[in-house]
């Protein structure tokens, strides 16, 4: 179920990355290192090719930070499938996931951090998270502003069941975001 619950967020701004690089005033000045990533064996995955249409028409590369406009479970994987993209209307994958490894990437345009994170009640951290840039949050470039975040569960150890994310944003508009899916 995709909600927006509009109140007051009061939560230290933190985040782990896997780009490393000078990011000065939200514009990132210079890029020191690109790591790539292989959460699934049978099917590698770059972080830094993963991109998503937010639906955003523009965005300026030198606004202030904004709050969170947009927070979406975006892709589901498995040992067993591969990937599998996660629309906005979904409640549920249409593959029946599985296998020894299960991960899920979570989309966010704007500020905020995440608030909690569960798959049948487990509480998960992000594995991963990267910064992303413009309003299709692509891999961001130098000279570009930080505009978003992709982050990446590790949910292996579970077959199935609901995953449920949440985020507070830290900027104007201040609101408490979440999403979830049901992984066969």
């Amino acid at each position: 179920m995709k909600k927006a619950l509009l109140g007051l967020a009061l939560i230290a701004t933190t985040n782990t990355g896997i780009m490393a690089a000078d990011i000065e005033a939200g514009v990132v000045k210079r890029i020191a290192d690109q790591q790539k990533m292989s959460p699934i064996k049978q099917s590698p995955i770059d972080i830094s090719s993963i991109q998503i249409d937010t639906g955003a028409q523009t965005s300026s590369s030198f606004a202030a930070a904004t709050g969170i406009s947009y927070f979406e479970i975006g892709n589901i994987g498995s040992s067993n499938v591969g990937w599998e993209t996660i629309e906005s209307y979904q409640t549920t994958t249409l593959s029946d996931h599985g296998g020894s490894e299960l991960y899920a990437y979570v989309w966010q345009m704007g500020y905020g951090n995440i608030s909690s994170a569960t798959i049948n009640g487990i509480s998960k951290t992000p594995e991963q998270s990267q910064y992303r840039c413009g309003s299709n949050l692509h891999t961001c470039t130098t000279g570009e502003t930080v505009t978003g975040w992709v982050y990446l569960y590790n949910l292996s150890g579970q077959q199935s069941g609901t995953f449920n994310v949440s985020a507070n944003s830290v900027a104007s508009p201040f609101g408490y975001w979440s999403d979830s899916v049901y992984i066969k």
